[in-house]
């Protein structure tokens, strides 16, 4: 049996400590991953102005912090990634040729230029970065089902915090079920 490999590529202000990314990856160490978590520094550039600096940067830094992973006798291999992050994982999927089963929260729409079909996305309809029609449609298009969190902010929150608990569980069914233990 090999060995299983999650990898998490946060986004620029929302790191692991946070509740997509800090419960999906808890769920992922509770069944046996090894956790690998990407770290970028500080990346430059702001988004969603400057989003190709933004992102080249850190696919520099993500492809730096992957050299020593080796993949080659993963029996399974799960990306967690959100917002910049979605965009950089898709990419490593796509350069590298890996069989990756990608759990995409709040995906850029850049993310679609790589992004294959293999994965579910999040996204909040308020997100202030990304056009929801958009990010449907590429979605479709790629066959990547899309859950959709009416008033979800970037982080797919509102100012309600018993509207983010029952999102929060909601998302995590979703995830669970699509990796289905």
């Amino acid at each position: 049996m090999g060995k299983k490999i999650c990898v998490v590529f946060p986004g620029i202000g929302y790191h692991t400590d946070k509740p997509l990314l800090y419960y999906s990856k808890k769920y992922m160490m509770a069944h046996g991953y090894d956790i690998v978590d990407v770290t970028y520094g500080k990346l430059s550039g702001h988004l969603p102005e400057e989003i190709q600096k933004v992102f080249d940067d850190g696919w520099n830094k993500a492809v730096d912090c992957l050299k020593n992973v080796d993949f080659s006798d993963a029996e399974d291999i799960v990306f967690l990634s959100k917002s910049i992050g979605t965009a950089i994982s898709a990419r490593y999927v796509a350069e590298k040729g890996l069989k990756v089963r990608n759990i995409y929260f709040t995906p850029l729409e850049i993310t679609m230029q790589y992004a294959n079909s293999n994965g579910i996305a999040f996204h909040g309809t308020a997100d202030p970065l990304v056009n929801t029609g958009e990010i449907t449609k590429l979605c479709e298009e790629r066959h990547i089902p899309l859950y959709r969190y009416e008033g979800g902010n970037h982080s797919i929150e509102t100012k309600d915090i018993l509207w983010n608990i029952k999102t929060q569980k909601d998302i995590a069914e979703k995830y669970i079920d699509y990796l289905n233990f």
